[in-house]
């Protein structure tokens, strides 16, 4: 009977041994996971705010690409409207040399009429008097 009370005792000190140690490891392991969580979640928050700033700034970035698109068609337009311009006015300054050559060529013209009927005046007179 001793024997039964010994081993009841020995026995109960062991399972009280071992469900301190199990629940120990266990109270341990879970406080470890919790403490892993919660820095996971702590990583996942620095992360997702990340995330949002860099949302923040693609959207930036692509206002600013929209703006700087526009500018540059306004620009490219200008710049085909110049081009124009510059066209119209070679155009012009071509039909306007012509137009200046044929009157240069017309003056040379009535000079040569105007000296020719000058001399003939001069002769007309010089018969007059004669």
């Amino acid at each position: 009977m001793v024997e039964f009370i010994l081993g009841t005792v020995i026995g109960a000190g062991a399972g009280i041994y071992a469900k301190d140690k199990l629940f120990d490891n266990s109270s341990s392991k879970l406080q470890t996971l919790q403490q892993e969580m919660e820095r996971l979640y702590a990583e996942n928050e620095k992360f997702h705010k990340r995330n949002k700033e860099m949302e923040r700034q693609i959207e930036d970035l692509l206002a600013e690409n929209r703006k700087l698109n526009k500018q540059y068609k306004k620009k490219d337009d200008a710049h085909d409207d110049l081009e124009d311009d510059l066209q119209d006015a070679k155009k012009e300054i071509k039909k306007l040399r012509m137009q200046n050559d044929d009157l240069c060529q017309k003056i040379q013209e009535y000079k040569a009429a105007c000296e020719h009927y000058e001399l003939e005046i001069g002769r007309l007179k010089d018969k007059i008097r004669d």
